[in-house]
């Protein structure tokens, strides 16, 4: 294992220093600036350039703990690399141990959020001596080196894109076209698939005054042939994100443009994404593939490791080849930049959409349910609902003092099997708030790891000594239902309460070892007398391949796609429209009102939210353009006609229901 650090930091070398050092021949990035980023993205609480084996608080311990695993999987990564050593890179050049090395340490960064999740393991977190805990570290030091896509064949490849990004070819002069770069693909068959592209026009393609380009982000989906386009998020609806960008909180609207500026004598070239949402540094490695068999081309990129293209049966490739003047890209980066965000969803059902419920204080207050009277406390209605919304910061608090309601032993029947918790069975609805999950367990589905799932639910709650102290937790997730269950201390810290514009945003310090497995923290953000469940995602190294034009076309063409023209704005589709929309009559907001689903296949279904029966209904929408829609519900005869807003996730509109009463009347419309 080869230690690094920066030339300008070099009282300490470590496997920490050395992620730094690789950050900086990454993205030419200052000691100061790569340091403040990869301390961020692993959740180390104290500086990467002091000597973490002279301090024994819990920090400190987590750094050796990350340290260590850096060290073991690297070393079993390059045992599986080194026969390697002297063979081809795909440039024809000689792979030596430094190309290992570097490939290696890229690797560790990129997935560092998978790394972050192993120390999180419950064999890892039990483990009470060294050599238990040497022992689980080495199990998941392999797990990591088998999803690390860097086999004896794609090192070739990855030897290739580091030579050309440490030796870029000088940037040549061409005359601005309208085109797209294919940075996403994941194509099931004709009926099923994603796609996603970075898009210029001529216009966009011409450095502006400010010597920057500019581009689009279009990203359209088809389920069972029906097609939804929007801008960013890994859905349509979250198209209404709104970030902190610095001066005001804004979404980014259909046509949004980023940034970049044109590559340095080092290749590297700076963007900004959507208005401050992220920025950040990228460089680019490139290759002919004119000539070449789409399906060898597309064997090499999976080879590599690069899986933002994806073809279920690459069958459907045939033999057909790029042709010239196609170009596959491998893009590698990292962001520097994140802002705070939020999705605004709201409902009238509290608890189904992303605002915060509180309860009663005597709810609130936990306690031991079988020493309360019936229909009290943790026996009351109130504790079998989603609660109410949360109107400020301090109420939050208040409400949220970490005292769980404790009940008997609890059973549930899956596949004919009796599962049992816990004793006691604590239930933490009530009492701390989420700050996010580590693990992927299915739940209620597949088969059961037992009453728990096995994923760890992290919560705070607000209680503990000093000024606006927390205290953290680590819970288990109920398999059957996902509720929070059994909560454990592992941490305790503050909260910090940030004015932004219109907005009070809570964030956290302190925050604990196993909250470094999430690639975001947690924020709290109150705007118009409501809570919003907020987030700052945690900058990142990242890296994949792409199609330019020529070659995306021609690929896309071969699967019996349509590519984008780049030179037409995005236009929403119906499809766009999906989610889950909350209808109401607005001289009734309090009554159950109508459920709208809006699925991705096309289909509509509709919901009585107080009985939860579902019934036939039907929603066109007439115009994707200004979100024109109709409605009816042939069982009562009952019609509307209005307009959802795709940004804001807010309608309305006007109804005739012969069944109610009043039979005509206005709509207030929320999507979740």
């Amino acid at each position: 294992f080869t230690l690094k650090a920066p030339a300008d930091k070099s009282a300490v070398v470590s496997p920490l220093t050395t992620l730094v050092q690789t950050q900086i021949e990454g993205s030419g990035q200052s000691s100061t600036e790569a340091e403040a980023l990869v301390r961020e993205q692993i959740g180390i609480n104290i500086s990467l350039f002091e000597d973490f084996t002279k301090n024994a608080t819990a920090d400190a311990k987590n750094a050796g703990t990350v340290a260590r695993l850096i060290v073991i999987t690297t070393q079993q990564q390059t045992t599986v690399l080194v026969s390697t050593v002297g063979t081809n890179a795909l440039d024809g050049s000689k792979i030596t141990k430094a190309n290992l090395d570097r490939a290696i340490q890229k690797r560790v960064l990129e997935r560092m959020p998978a790394l972050l999740t192993a120390l999180s393991d419950p064999a890892v977190l039990a483990a009470s001596t060294l050599v238990a805990k040497e022992a689980a570290l080495l199990t998941q030091a392999n797990a990591l080196v088998v999803g690390s896509g860097l086999t004896i064949v794609s090192i070739a490849t990855a030897v290739a894109i580091d030579n050309q990004i440490a030796s870029p070819a000088p940037v040549v002069a061409e005359a601005p076209t309208a085109g797209f770069t294919l940075a996403s693909l994941n194509f099931t068959d004709a009926g099923n698939w994603f796609v996603r592209y970075f898009t210029g026009t001529a216009a966009q393609n011409t450095l502006d005054a400010n010597n920057l380009f500019r581009y689009g982000d279009r990203r359209e989906r088809s389920s069972a042939g029906n097609v939804a386009v929007w801008g960013t998020g890994n859905d349509p609806a979250r198209q209404a994100d709104l970030h902190w960008n610095g001066n005001a909180w804004v979404n980014c609207p259909i046509n949004f443009e980023g940034t970049f500026t044109p590559r340095d004598a080092k290749g590297d070239s700076s963007y900004n994404f959507c208005d401050n949402r992220e920025t950040g540094k990228t460089n680019t490695a490139r290759f002919e593939i004119g000539g070449r068999t789409m399906a060898s081309v597309y064997t090499e990129v999976r080879d590599g490791g690069y899986t933002n293209l994806t073809i279920a049966n690459p069958a459907n490739l045939g033999n057909a080849t790029f042709p010239a003047g196609s170009m596959l890209r491998y893009s590698a980066g990292s962001s520097v930049t994140t802002a705070i965000q939020f999705y605004p969803g709201r409902s009238d059902l509290p608890g189904v959409s992303n605002t915060v419920t509180q309860y009663s204080s005597a709810v609130s207050a936990g306690g031991v349910a079988a020493q309360q009277l019936a229909g009290v406390g943790c026996n009351s209605a109130e504790a079998n609902t989603n609660g109410t919304e949360t109107a400020t910061l301090e109420a939050m608090v208040a409400a949220a003092p970490g005292t769980p309601c404790v009940y008997g032993q609890a059973s549930f029947v899956y596949q004919n099997v009796t599962y049992l918790s816990d004793v006691p069975n604590e239930a933490w609805f009530a009492t701390a708030l989420s700050l996010g999950n580590v693990g992927n367990v299915p739940l209620n589905t597949g088969v059961a790891p037992g009453f728990y799932s096995g994923n760890v639910k992290l919560r705070v709650a607000f209680k503990g000594s000093g000024t606006n102290p927390t205290t953290y937790y680590a819970c288990k997730e109920r398999f059957n239902n996902g509720s929070t269950r059994n909560c454990s201390v592992i941490g305790t810290g503050s909260y910090t309460i940030t004015t932004l514009g219109d907005a009070r945003v809570m964030s956290f310090n302190n925050l604990p070892a196993q909250a470094a497995a999430l690639t975001y923290t947690r924020v709290f953000v109150e705007r118009g007398g409501v809570i919003y469940y907020g987030f700052k995602n945690k900058p990142t190294v990242f890296s994949g391949s792409r199609l330019n034009t020529i070659g995306g076309s021609a690929l896309l063409q071969q699967l019996g796609l349509t590519p984008v023209n780049p030179s037409l704005p995005l236009a929403l589709t119906a499809a766009s429209y999906q989610g889950t929309w909350d209808v109401r009559n607005v001289l009734g907001l309090a009554s159950a009102g109508t459920t709208v689903f809006i699925n991705g296949n096309g289909s509509v279904s509709c919901q009585n939210p107080a009985t939860f029966a579902n019934f036939a209904c039907s929603v066109t929408i007439t115009n994707p353009a200004t979100g024109a829609f109709s409605y009816s519900n042939p069982g009562t005869g009952a019609t509307a006609v209005g307009t959802l807003n795709f940004h804001t996730g807010v309608g309305s509109g006007t109804f005739d229901d012969p069944t109610a009463n009043p039979t005509t009347g206005n709509l207030v419309i929320r999507r979740r």
